[in-house]
């Protein structure tokens, strides 16, 4: 079933095309939406989209320029395009990204049904194209394609001469390929599949490079494949080489293989110096190996072998998220914060079970136990006094989980630990995305995307949205406050999507969720 996902500022157009089009019918899946293309653009990635629906105009980022970076990072997502605008440069612009359907608002499901049925024979005629490429690269032993992967592999041996790498690069360009550029990288990638299964892996990506248009070149390995980046300089290189490692960990036919590294080398700025970032990227791929790093990875050269302990979106709490790379001096100041839109009378009860969880789990990620640490006595003492008293006795237990947690090292560090830290203080900013948070630890957008997925075992996108969605759960837990002012506490404009994403995450609305909870802790709903 082909999976849907659909991008319009307006609410009406969303619910019409989501309620009134028979997409399990039709044999489509609608997996997401999203009003902006800012907003869309990771979500797109993470549920696995075939096909983009998305409006023209809209705020923040646009129709035009979403399917170019769509165009640009997920070359494989089939785009249509919605408007109210009987405009031809429209039409002319999304035209050159590719995009062969052009819709005008208001659409009939007889229009967007046939629409929808044009793209799916699109898709499956490129599957089946790179079916029958597998098929012939299993037979090719002549011709061209099997001479650009010759000529192009024999860039990756240990040792060569310049003369011969300026030959090899005019009998390239003999044969179309050209391969001059300002700077390179090299990506060695490992995978297991044997047989037919790994013709087809490297068929996908011999298919995913010419997507690039020339930026990305692609050829065997005895352990699975190597890719050549080429770049403007050593930031575009570097960008262009994570974002199309990231689109490979997406590739359909590479998804099955549970075992797979892509390393990638240092840049150079030399032709003659590829070898010199191929040999890096084989050190990080030996280095990986040996270390024992199991699964799927994608790792750069200045990144260490190992993997944390991923993280389940059920564990995140924005309390605990603010804590997290905090000092004893912060303590205070976090949680006036955390508590400064709650009810007065239910803030202290609510603060005593978040606090208490925060200190518990940061003493157990030092692997000794809450009693030692805080002692009963204490404890009891925190849960039972009132008022101001009571706050302080909570700081203080939470200033000792944190000299605990200083003490054994057992502190977050590095750029996720820092990308954390920096999420749990912005996660209510509407405006605020993946590009942000990269800026804001100096790092390019696909680089941080992969390391920062890897190191938590959850998407950007769905770690934002578990802060946003804990928090929420916290509000309609300990306050008045109607689901559209939780809405914006938590950082969406958009109440009705706000409302649409809770109940896609925990099953209830906000109202439903609120009756819920225990009756003695439950303010009287204001949700009509």
């Amino acid at each position: 079933m082909m999976r849907v996902f659909l991008v319009d500022d307006e609410i009406a157009i969303r619910e019409n095309l989501r309620n009134s089009f028979p997409w399990e019918k039709e044999g489509f899946q609608l997996v997401g939406e999203a009003p902006d293309g800012e907003m869309a653009l990771p979500m797109i990635r993470d549920l696995g989209t075939d096909i983009l629906l998305t409006d023209i105009r809209m705020p923040f980022m646009d129709g035009i320029r979403l399917c170019e970076e769509v165009q640009r990072t997920m070359p494989w997502v089939e785009r249509i395009i919605l408007s109210g605008y009987d405009d031809f440069s429209y039409a002319q612009r999304a035209m050159s990204l590719g995009v062969r359907e052009y819709l005008l608002k208001p659409v009939t499901p007889r229009e967007l049904a046939q629409a929808l049925d044009r793209v799916r024979q699109r898709i499956e005629e490129r599957r089946q194209d790179r079916e029958r490429l597998s098929a012939l690269s299993r037979r090719a032993d002549t011709g061209n394609q099997f001479l650009r992967d010759k000529l192009l592999a024999s860039l990756f041996t240990d040792e060569g001469d310049p003369a011969d790498d300026d030959a090899l690069l005019q009998e390239m360009r003999a044969l179309g390929v050209n391969l001059a550029a300002r700077c390179y990288t090299v990506i060695d990638i490992s995978f297991d599949a044997e047989g037919e299964q790994r013709a087809s892996c490297r068929a996908a990506l011999n298919a995913m490079a010419e997507m690039s248009r020339g930026g990305v070149f692609v050829c065997g390995a005895p352990h699975g494949a190597r890719a050549l980046v080429l770049g403007d300089n050593e930031a575009d290189t570097e960008e262009r080489a994570y974002s199309f490692a990231d689109s490979v960990m997406h590739l359909p036919e590479l998804i099955p293989q549970k075992h797979m590294i892509l390393a990638i080398g240092e840049t150079v700025d030399d032709f003659h110096r590829i070898r010199r970032s191929m040999k890096s990227a084989r050190h990080i791929r030996h280095v990986q190996t040996a270390a024992g790093v199991k699964g799927r990875r994608i790792a750069g050269v200045n990144e260490l072998p190992g993997e944390a302990r991923p993280l389940s979106e059920a564990d995140l709490s924005p309390l605990y998220e603010r804590l997290q790379y905090a000092s004893e001096d912060d303590v205070e100041a976090i949680m006036t914060g955390y508590t400064a839109s709650m009810e007065p009378s239910l803030a202290l009860g609510y603060l005593r079970v978040a606090a208490l969880l925060a200190a518990r789990r940061m003493i157990h990620e030092t692997g000794r136990s809450t009693r030692e640490v805080l002692g009963d006595a204490d404890i009891s003492e925190a849960l039972r006094t009132e008022g101001e008293a009571g706050f302080h006795l909570l700081a203080e237990l939470l200033r000792r989980a944190i000299r605990c947690r200083s003490s054994s090292g057992s502190a977050g560090s590095g750029t996720v630990a820092l990308a954390r830290s920096f999420l749990g203080s912005h996660f209510s900013d509407p405006n605020l995305m993946l590009q942000d948070v990269a800026d804001a630890v100096h790092m390019s957008q696909s680089h941080f995307s992969a390391l920062f997925s890897q190191e938590t075992g959850l998407t950007f996108t769905r770690y934002l949205t578990a802060l946003r969605i804990g928090k929420a759960k916290e509000l309609l837990t300990a306050t008045q406050l109607r689901s559209s002012q939780i809405a914006a506490e938590v950082g969406y404009n958009d109440a009705h999507y706000f409302s649409y994403l809770f109940k896609k995450n925990t099953g209830l609305t906000p109202s439903e969720f609120r009756r819920s909870g225990p009756e003695e802790n439950r303010p009287e709903p204001k949700d009509s």
